[in-house]
């Protein structure tokens, strides 16, 4: 993926639509024992930073039901919660 151009550490999966001030989604995907790295600490700070929601989902269950949540939030997201 690097000779596509892709920057080391950024998460893997992106929804760029805006909800409740909060200008999107990343999801980074790890395996049930999986680390994040140095870059992916480094990306996830930097996207937090710009109000982003950013979340590490150990499984599909996990990543599905962040995704729902994001899209019909039962109360509106707030980044200090995360």
């Amino acid at each position: 993926m690097k000779g596509q151009g892709v920057k080391p550490g950024v998460p893997d999966l992106c929804l760029p639509v805006p909800r409740f001030g909060c200008p999107g989604l990343w999801i980074e995907m790890k395996t049930a024992n999986g680390r994040v790295s140095p870059n992916q600490k480094d990306w996830i700070a930097y996207l937090k930073g710009a109000g982003y929601r950013v979340v590490v989902c150990r499984s599909f269950d996990d990543a599905r039901a962040v995704l729902l949540d994001y899209l019909n939030p039962k109360v509106p997201y707030s980044p200090e919660i995360i």
